[in-house]
């Protein structure tokens, strides 16, 4: 039987409130920023065209990721996550700052833009796992996953409003104004780090070794299963699943046939399903997410995919679907993976984490953008359906044979 308790819990911690708040309107004005920088590249150029670059931007920003995250996790366990995230929230207030000159200017052409998301997709390389790490650090564990399903919660919020404020932003006060709205919501983000404790680093500067430290990052989770099981359903959802919402844009404009208002809604109806689905996993207790089977979620995911592949208005609603079973999704291997590592490895273990997702859904994504310029994005989205259900089936299958093969063990 499932245990309830308060959702909001983890908020009377006094660290995890005064970054909790900031954070909340940081996510805001990035949701703003990314739709923005999406819907630009959409108009920069043709329809049959438009999917592969959003693709292009989305793996050169996870580029990033895939080269920097174990080291970045070794420099996470020896500076310490927060003056790596604070390092983070500055440099993406330049990029947004950058952003809005250009589009003012009337000069952003595609390299710039390419550019300028590869800055981005160096500083998400540190982020996601700093974030994480130093969630970890400024709350006991037993509120872990309730902090990570708060921050889900916000995230999501985030995802819901965010959209909606960009079409309205663009349609009174233009593309420009947009981004210099997210670069000054940073702000009080970085200033509440200044003033939160945490962990001190682990690791003393005597004690570094930056080729042994990461050696021992990557044999510490080769050597746990479950982590290894986590980062496998992980994989699959960041090349699968994750390009659901990173080309719904191409989809909003080609297969549902809307516009950035449009768009706005869908994005608003899966930020609404990720916040209900963040309240769930928040309101249970760490010991009940851990145990939580993540295939079923990426069954959901899948099959809410495949129903907008078969009928395009349905992603209003199914966007719904896909958010919460995505939120819960990450909040159960966000926090299996953090509750199986210890203090001095979480920053190398959250890097992996960051690796599989920051870098996985760049490329699922660009994969699959060249995919759609090829036979159309709504039929892609029936491919990734397909593969995500059928990854579910796959592994019910893999665990019945290994309990045929233990019974038959035990018999003889």
């Amino acid at each position: 039987m499932a245990k309830y308790s308060n959702p909001f819990r983890a908020l009377r911690n006094r660290n995890y409130f005064i970054f909790w708040l900031p954070q909340s309107i940081s996510l805001i004005g990035t949701w703003i920023d990314t739709t923005l920088r999406g819907w630009v590249a959409v108009n920069l150029f043709a329809e049959n065209k438009a999917a592969g670059f959003i693709g292009l931007i989305a793996f050169l920003k996870g580029l990033p990721t895939v080269v920097l995250s174990p080291a970045c996790g070794v420099i996470i366990d020896w500076f310490g996550p927060k003056n790596v995230l604070l390092f983070t929230q500055i440099a993406d207030a330049l990029n947004a700052m950058l952003m809005a000159y250009l589009v003012h200017k009337n000069v952003l052409n595609a390299v710039q833009l390419l550019v300028l998301s590869v800055a981005m997709g160096i500083s998400q390389a540190f982020y996601l796992p700093s974030r994480n790490s130093f969630i970890g650090s400024i709350v006991p564990k037993n509120l872990l996953s309730n902090a990570l399903a708060l921050h889900a919660m916000i995230f999501n919020f985030a995802r819901m409003i965010g959209p909606s404020i960009a079409g309205f932003v663009v349609e009174y006060r233009g593309l420009a104004f947009g981004f210099v709205v997210n670069a000054l919501t940073f702000v009080p983000l970085i200033v509440s780090l200044l003033f939160i404790k945490s962990e001190k680093p682990a690791h003393r500067r005597a004690q570094r070794d930056f080729f042994s430290d990461l050696r021992a990052g990557v044999r510490y989770v080769v050597s746990s299963k479950a982590l290894l099981v986590t980062l496998l359903s992980s994989t699959i959802y960041a090349v699968f699943g994750m390009p659901y919402s990173m080309l719904m844009q191409a989809f909003a404009k080609s297969a549902v046939r809307t516009d950035l208002v449009g768009y706005g809604l869908i994005m608003g109806s899966m930020g609404l399903g990720a916040l209900a689905g963040a309240i769930f996993a928040g309101s249970l207790e760490i010991d009940e997410v851990v145990k939580f089977k993540e295939e079923y979620f990426i069954l959901w995911i899948g099959l809410s995919t495949l129903v907008s592949f078969l009928y395009p208005p349905a992603a209003y609603v199914m966007s719904f679907v896909n958010g919460a079973a995505q939120t819960i999704f990450f909040n159960t291997t966000n926090t299996r993976t953090q509750y199986l590592s210890p203090a001095n490895m979480r920053g190398r273990t959250m890097s992996l984490y960051a690796l599989i997702n920051n870098g996985g859904s760049p490329v699922g994504t660009f994969l699959f953008g060249l995919l759609g310029n090829a036979i159309g994005i709504r039929n892609t989205y029936g491919v990734l359906a397909f593969a995500m259900i059928a990854y579910f089936f796959v592994r019910k299958a893999v665990k019945s044979l290994q309990l045929d093969l233990q019974s038959l063990s035990q018999i003889r």
